[in-house]
């Protein structure tokens, strides 16, 4: 798969005749193969991703209005793979996932909150979550910080904010 070259043909995904059938995208009922573009209404590139015969591969990469990334993925015959990256508007780190030749999870899967603080550090293997698994809330402050071995959660598996309950006296 590696030896794939995808055509330099460059089409917009707003064109009539691209139709997704059981996931594969046909244009004039072929199985497509280049470049498809998403617009905004000025006309700036919202997205761009490849297709070979059909299917999503090689980069997919997603742009915001002011043109900064939003998010860049990798696909293999369909299929996501390698690292998948998103960053906020602002440019600060969004997400990284970590994604075998599968589709699944495969190693660190990281989320950050608006303010650049880490939101989530999980660790998975072919899909299920293994070791060290940590979240935090905005402010930094730990929400869940736990261990998984053979699909069993052992740790501090998530806060809930108690809620003091007064008795009150009710006229």
């Amino acid at each position: 798969m590696d030896d794939i070259i995808i055509p330099s043909i460059e089409k917009n995904k707003a064109d009539a005749s691209f139709k997704l059938k059981n996931g594969i995208l046909f244009f004039d009922n072929v199985p497509y193969s280049g470049i498809v573009k998403e617009f905004y209404f000025d006309e700036k590139v919202k997205s761009s991703s490849q297709y070979y015969q059909g299917k999503k591969q090689g980069n997919y990469l997603g742009f915001y209005v002011n043109g900064n990334k939003w998010f860049q993925r990798s696909y293999t015959n369909g299929i996501k793979t390698g690292i998948h990256s998103g960053w906020f508007e602002t440019g600060k780190q969004m997400f990284e996932y970590h994604i075998n030749d599968k589709g699944v999870y495969h190693g660190s899967v990281k989320d950050w909150h608006y303010n650049g603080q880490l939101a989530r550090y999980f660790n998975f293997v072919d899909g299920k979550e293994a070791g060290t698994q940590k979240m935090w809330n905005s402010k930094g402050k730990i929400r869940a910080n736990f261990y998984t071995v053979k699909g069993e959660r052992h740790g501090l598996i998530g806060l809930k904010n108690c809620v003091s309950v007064l008795k009150t006296d009710h006229k």
